[in-house]
């Protein structure tokens, strides 16, 4: 009870104020049987209200002081705390801010040490790699040396053996220009035979050459002859057989002629056909092309007679 009355000390005002209000109504509406005085009864009432009123108005004050008082010290405990609870984050921060410096700090030293050591160890390894290639360049500058050196040798072995060799040469040389003054003596005696003898062949020699000439020129003229034959005869063939496949367009005269140029495969089969100099009708030069087309394959000779038509040109002029 005392712990309610604790926690809502106005609202237990309120309550009891209420309940002497309603005691004094009662009080003042009782019948005791004696004529009580009115007007003594009504001042006494109305001044127990106002005293019991100002009572509960100071009681509900001095509550409220309490309160606001109790307010204000919860506040300043709680500031305090505050500022308790920051300072002490701010000393945790700086102890932080300490322990990562010095971490820095030790990392950094760490680093620069392994710096350190790994420069000393590139400065070793550089050291060693010129000693290496020093003692590499003094094994090769050696080798070289001994290299020259038998180079040197075997130029003079060689040089001996080309000067031993030269004198053989030398002696040889001797003997065979002896052996040779010999031969030539002999060969004289033998081209003077040969030239007589050549001369006698050479003469043999040009009057059968003028005469397979003679033969070479006539077969010639004959073989021509036959080519030429040959080529009339197949290219009134050609134009006979072209003529005959021809077909005269609508409202084109008489007296029309196109020159042609055909191209052909060795059996004959048409490869190309093309104007070469028109007639002056496009219907007349496109006619001629299409009896040419027609009549693939033409008639052609075989082997090298059909070099002539392999790109020819012909007047095409039909009767």
């Amino acid at each position: 009870m005392l712990d309610l009355v604790k926690r809502n000390p106005l609202a237990f005002l309120i309550s009891a104020g209420v309940h002497l209000l309603f005691v004094g109504f009662m009080v003042v509406g009782v019948d005791w049987r004696d004529a009580p005085k009115k007007k003594v009864t009504q001042v006494e009432v109305v001044k127990a209200r106002v005293v019991d009123e100002q009572r509960l108005q100071n009681e509900i004050d001095k509550q409220k002081q309490l309160k606001q008082k109790k307010q204000d010290t919860e506040k300043q405990r709680l500031a305090a705390l505050k500022q308790k609870q920051d300072a002490e984050k701010k000393r945790l921060a700086d102890l932080e801010k300490k322990r990562k410096q010095r971490e820095l700090t030790e990392k950094k030293k760490k680093q620069e040490a392994i710096k350190k050591a790994e420069q000393e160890k590139q400065r070793i390894a550089a050291l060693e790699k010129k000693r290496k290639a020093a003692e590499k360049k003094a094994q090769e500058a050696e080798k070289k040396r001994k290299q020259a050196e038998q180079k040197r040798k075997a130029e003079e072995k060689k040089r001996l053996a080309a000067e031993k060799k030269r004198k053989e040469q030398e002696k040889k040389r001797l003997a065979e220009e002896k052996k040779r003054k010999e031969l030539e003596k002999q060969r004289l005696a033998a081209e003077k035979k040969r030239k007589a003898e050549e001369a006698a062949r050479a003469k043999a020699a040009k009057l059968k050459a003028e005469r397979e000439a003679r033969e070479r020129e006539l077969a010639q003229q004959l073989a021509a002859e036959q080519a030429v034959r040959e080529r009339d005869a197949a290219i009134f063939a050609i134009q006979r057989k072209i003529e005959n496949n021809w077909l005269r367009p609508a409202g084109v005269s008489n007296g029309l002629q196109a020159t042609v140029r055909v191209r052909l495969i060795p059996s004959g089969g048409v490869i190309s056909v093309a104007i070469v100099k028109s007639s002056g009708n496009e219907a007349f030069d496109r006619s001629a092309e299409t009896a040419i087309y027609k009549s693939d394959p033409l008639p052609v000779p075989k082997g090298a007679g059909f070099e002539y038509f392999r790109s020819f040109d012909f007047v095409f002029k039909p009767k």
